[in-house]
């Protein structure tokens, strides 16, 4: 197969996808030989609000999602215990009023919403399918993703669209006060010992996340 169709291909999925996803689960590279638990946790929390402030995501509501998903997995694998700690700690991130929840909410009607607070936890940026690699697209790319660790989103995307790269935008979107309530309604099933409810109720709370699209055409 042809190396360069290839390396087209992968760059189509990696770059500029999972940014927020990527800012948040990275580390400084010091933090891993120099700095102390304290240091680390303070820069991951910066990672974390840059992230934030470059794709406008509730980190706190992503954090809570996390949680979900891992109290399903520790009961798939048995541990109770460890499922009602994952759910408690869902709980208190969501009912954390500090967090000005208002910031992150979606209001575009073209969205599919029930009646809710639709936050923002988590936004991608992909390549349109008919990329096709230059080297000046390709420098565009790098342009384009040092606008984006700075947190100009929107130079960045303009600097794709005048290099004629089409790029497409997805936000995951939590119904904020349905998943408070699954939160809420998983504690007391797993209280009262019925795992399997409670599973069912988290998932819901998963399957609850809408993705919601925006393509931004090129510029040619």
């Amino acid at each position: 197969m042809n190396t360069h169709f290839i390396e087209e291909k992968i760059m189509k999925k990696l770059i500029l996808a999972g940014v927020l996803a990527t800012m948040m689960s990275s580390a400084p590279v010091f933090a891993a030989t120099t700095a102390t638990p304290a240091q680390t946790a303070a820069a991951t929390a910066q990672i974390q609000k840059e992230a934030a402030d470059v794709m406008q995501v509730a980190v706190q509501g992503a954090n809570a999602m996390r949680d979900i998903q891992f109290a399903r997995l520790a009961l798939f694998h048995g541990e109770p215990a460890t499922a009602k700690k994952l759910t408690d700690d869902a709980a208190t991130l969501l009912k954390d009023d500090s967090v000005d929840w208002k910031k992150f909410v979606k209001t575009d009607s073209k969205a599919k919403m029930i009646d809710d607070q639709y936050v923002i936890i988590n936004a991608n940026v992909t390549l349109s399918e008919d990329y096709i690699a230059t080297p000046a697209k390709e420098s565009a790319i790098k342009s384009a993703n040092e606008k984006l660790a700075k947190g100009d989103k929107k130079g960045a995307m303009d600097t794709l669209r005048l290099a004629g790269i089409g790029v497409m935008e997805n936000q995951y979107l939590m119904p904020l006060n349905q998943t408070r309530k699954a939160v809420a309604q998983a504690q007391k099933l797993l209280a009262d010992g019925k795992y399997y409810e409670a599973n069912l109720v988290l998932k819901g709370a998963e399957d609850g996340i809408v993705v919601d699209s925006e393509m931004f055409a090129a510029t040619h």
